[in-house]
């Protein structure tokens, strides 16, 4: 199998498999990419999280253009964005045709089910996150500050943003 081949397949597994949104669907890029298939290190791939962030779109849907870019040109962009977004149409399109034929309050019960396990690969990717993140002392106190800051203040996202960077400035230049 070529790399588009394994763009497709990579992309529609996490697709498939990328239960609860952006953020929980961090960690399971990052297994595919990093560790599996090995085309970013960890530290590229902070970097693909910090792009597909900040540019408009759902951050999988961004990833997966980013990623199937660097590995597969045009073609490998455009694949990977494609297969990333037709395994959760298919389930949506076929749920939806189940769920006016099924109980509302077992369905419910079995989203229940899958808010823990959304939660913990939150954390898993978080976590795995902060660790290649931050690599001295300078960045945990850019990191401390970055979240009192966000954690605190209500801002406009990009004021935050501008503002943190600037302060990540003003460290660097002083040390």
């Amino acid at each position: 199998m070529g790399i588009l081949g394994a763009l497709v397949k990579v992309f529609f597994l996490i697709g498939l498999f990328g239960f609860g949104g952006g953020y929980a669907i961090v960690a399971l890029i990052r297994h595919f990419v990093v560790i599996e298939e090995k085309w970013l290190t960890n530290t590229q791939f902070i970097d693909v999280l910090a792009i597909s962030q900040i540019t408009p779109g759902p951050i999988a849907i961004n990833s997966a253009t980013f990623i199937g870019y660097k590995m597969g040109g045009l073609i490998g962009s455009i694949l990977a964005t494609i297969s990333s977004v037709l395994a959760p149409f298919i389930l949506v399109f076929s749920f939806s045709y189940f769920f006016h034929k099924i109980n509302s309050e077992k369905f419910s019960k079995i989203l229940t089910h899958l808010r823990p396990m959304t939660f913990a690969l939150l954390i898993s990717a978080t976590y795995n996150i902060l660790l290649d993140s931050i690599i001295d002392w300078k960045e945990f106190i850019l990191f401390l500050l970055s979240l009192i800051f966000c954690y605190k203040t209500k801002w406009n996202l990009l004021l935050r943003i501008l503002i943190i960077a600037l302060l990540g400035e003003i460290i660097y230049l002083l040390s």
